[in-house]
């Protein structure tokens, strides 16, 4: 297919080394870059008509899917012990074929062209979104129904048993929905692979019998580590938030050691969180993205006022807690803007003029 024939556009072999460039330098990333030679390249098709239909469509596919779990949990609170744990069992497992059903038809419509691979995501928003949603939501079906299915022998046998139930149900969640976000991505699926991988690690800890908080702490941190690589990487479309989710794992992450208490958790989980704070600082040079500055100003004001309190032993009160927290702000302010000035090398570059 041809370019259009305008002499200020590079010819596609040079456009497209153009484009290699930027996605080897980290400006764009694959799917970005594709999607500009696909503007140049496709010609202008005219637009749908019934755009506010369309809208609605999405609104009325919502509404649907939240009257569909919202009656079988009704149904299910009321009618609990009458069902049976078989009867439980194959209304939360046809609910969850109900949403990915819908959601995977949803999602051949937008994108109906056969392999490479399913055209990787569609590009119509509006159906990505909406089989994303019921993806996701047919993956929290699915972790229920695994859970119903182990739940007898978990009342027989223990608590033993009844861990073992929560990994297999939080496991069969993380699947399912880590599935549904490669088919289509969305922040609602890639939050919903955050909480599953959280539930996997909790209940991983519930089965060994870890009752540390700081290993729930560690292990969050860990987390975020991951999340933070997933955007690095870009593995994930939804770049900012999954910094912002990758922020959170290590903030709450390093908190719950310190609310473990004792003084060698304390110090510990203020060490964490400094760390954390410095990370966000020393990725916001690179990325200047604001949610990794958010990040640490909030790591750093969290952490020095508990730290002053805890050495002080109290003596600052809570007007000196107030005050040091602010200067925090301040000082933290000042280096954004400080960082903020000077270009850093992941910053996207702008094309100069000869």
């Amino acid at each position: 297919m041809e370019l259009p024939s305008d002499p200020s556009v590079p010819p596609a072999g040079q456009l497209s080394a153009a484009l290699d460039r930027l996605v080897e330098r980290g400006v764009l990333d694959r799917s970005q870059a594709g999607a500009v030679l696909a503007e140049l390249v496709t010609p202008p098709q005219p637009s749908r008509a019934g755009g506010l239909g369309r809208l609605f469509g999405e609104i009325a596919g919502y509404l649907g899917a939240s009257f569909v779990v919202g009656a079988t949990f009704l149904f299910l609170g009321e009618q609990w012990e009458a069902l049976g744990r078989a009867g439980r069992f194959w209304i939360l497992a046809a609910m969850a074929v109900l949403l990915s059903g819908t959601g995977l038809a949803i999602r051949w419509r937008a994108a109906p062209h056969g392999p490479a691979w399913w055209r990787h995501r569609p590009a119509d928003n509006v159906s990505r979104r909406l089989s994303s949603t019921l993806l996701t939501g047919a993956a929290a079906a699915a972790g229920f129904a695994a859970y119903v299915s182990l739940e007898r022998a978990a009342q027989a046998d223990g608590q033993l048993a009844a861990d073992n139930a929560g990994l297999v149900a939080s496991a069969t969640g993380l699947i399912v929905v880590t599935v549904g976000y490669l088919l289509a991505r969305s922040a609602v699926g890639q939050l919903g692979m955050a909480a599953a991988a959280f539930a996997v690690y909790a209940t991983l800890l519930d089965l060994l019998d870890v009752d540390d908080v700081d290993a729930l702490g560690l292990g969050m941190l860990a987390l975020g580590a991951v999340w933070a690589v997933l955007a690095w990487r870009r593995l994930v479309a939804e770049r900012r938030f999954a910094l912002a989710i990758a922020v959170t794992f290590g903030l709450i992450g390093a908190q719950t050691v310190v609310v473990d208490g004792g003084d060698t958790a304390d110090f510990l989980g203020y060490a964490l969180t400094a760390l954390v704070a410095g990370v966000c600082f020393a990725a916001y040079g690179w990325t200047r993205d604001w949610v990794v500055l958010a990040g640490g100003v909030v790591g750093a004001t969290l952490v020095v006022p508990e730290f002053l309190y805890d050495v002080t032993d109290g003596s600052l009160g809570a007007s000196g807690v107030m005050l040091v927290a602010g200067v925090t702000l301040l000082a933290g302010s000042l280096a954004g803007l400080r960082i903020r000035r000077t270009p850093g090398p992941g910053a996207a570059m702008k094309p100069t003029t000869p």
